[in-house]
């Protein structure tokens, strides 16, 4: 289970702590939300799921970064892209 850090994020509103909240509890790979954790199961990360956690956590500027250890065979071609918003977050430094 890979676990993502929520402790840093800032809410503007009672309402959008909210939205947080349903928005990640809509990812099917997320499998619990606790201690400030997004609990997500590697094995349900399709493309759609990946695209959601990019956008999630990108609108909620969070570290991507946990995100690397999802890159596989089946997604590198238009995950590790250079060219996409995402790649120096997630892969930055590496």
């Amino acid at each position: 289970m890979l676990k993502i850090d929520t402790q840093p994020v800032v809410y503007y509103s009672p309402l959008d702590e909210d939205h947080f909240f349903a928005w990640a509890q809509e990812i099917p790979c997320i499998k619990s939300i606790d201690r400030g954790y997004l609990h997500i199961q590697e094995s349900e990360v399709d493309e759609q799921a990946m695209r959601d956690l990019l956008a999630i956590l990108e609108r909620y500027r969070l570290s991507a970064k946990p995100l690397a250890a999802l890159c596989t065979s089946e997604n590198e071609s238009w995950f590790k892209d250079k060219d996409k918003f995402w790649y120096q977050d997630v892969f930055g430094n590496f």
